[in-house]
């Protein structure tokens, strides 16, 4: 199934065939600060075809400023995890995502919220995660990561575009085992060369989709 993510801005996606495309939906935005974790639901509407297969996607964000850094406590993983499991309780939601650029100090918290999802949510709910490209050619901290499936986001890669472009057209494949279900990419970019044939994509734009967008092309 073929994936679009709707960002925070008006969507009218009645459009789409929800037989071959589903939608992953910016449900909210969780920031850490110090001890505490900021609250940003979804303000914007979105609208979809009835039966639909929805995603809530939660964006995590950490403040960078020293006074401000969190501090990445229980308090903290607990109000994160209970935020992000009650998406699942949004109508007709059948799977849930976290979108964090986590740094290097930052991923063993990561991996401790994603453990703590995974044992608060119903058996068989769909639980992924996003991503960086970098995060999939080499750098093994996913290994063991209890989800089911980590989206490769090959787009916005900044200083790792050209490398990640040129590893994709040889021919590789990610080290990674749970990047091998999916890529991320943007019609707004260069179409991704090399790509394995049957895999999911989830499709990304900076602006409201519509109709004739390039789908299937990038």
């Amino acid at each position: 199934m073929t994936m679009l993510w709707a960002w925070e801005r008006p969507e009218d996606l009645r459009f789409i065939d929800p037989a071959t495309t589903g939608v992953a939906f910016l449900a909210q935005t969780l920031t850490l600060e110090n001890d505490e974790v900021r609250f940003a639901p979804r303000r914007q509407p979105l609208e979809v075809p009835d039966g639909t297969y929805l995603i809530a996607v939660t964006r995590i964000e950490s403040i960078r400023r020293t006074e401000s850094r969190p501090v990445y406590s229980p308090r903290q993983l607990e109000r994160l995890t209970s935020l992000i499991a009650d998406t699942l309780n949004r109508p007709h939601v059948r799977g849930i995502q976290t979108d964090f650029d986590a740094v290097v100090t930052e991923r063993p918290f990561y991996r401790k919220l994603v453990a703590e999802l995974r044992s608060r949510l119903p058996a068989n709910t769909p639980l992924t995660i996003t991503a960086l490209a970098s995060w999939c050619i080499g750098d093994k901290w996913l290994n063991g990561m209890d989800v089911d499936e980590a989206v490769p986001m090959a787009f916005v890669m900044g200083a790792d575009t050209e490398r990640v472009r040129s590893y994709l057209k040889s021919g590789k494949d990610w080290t990674e085992p749970i990047c091998r279900e999916s890529y991320g990419v943007s019609v707004d970019e260069p179409p991704i060369e090399g790509r394995k044939a049957g895999r999911r994509i989830y499709y990304f734009k900076n602006t409201p989709w519509k109709r004739d967008d390039p789908i299937g092309n990038t």
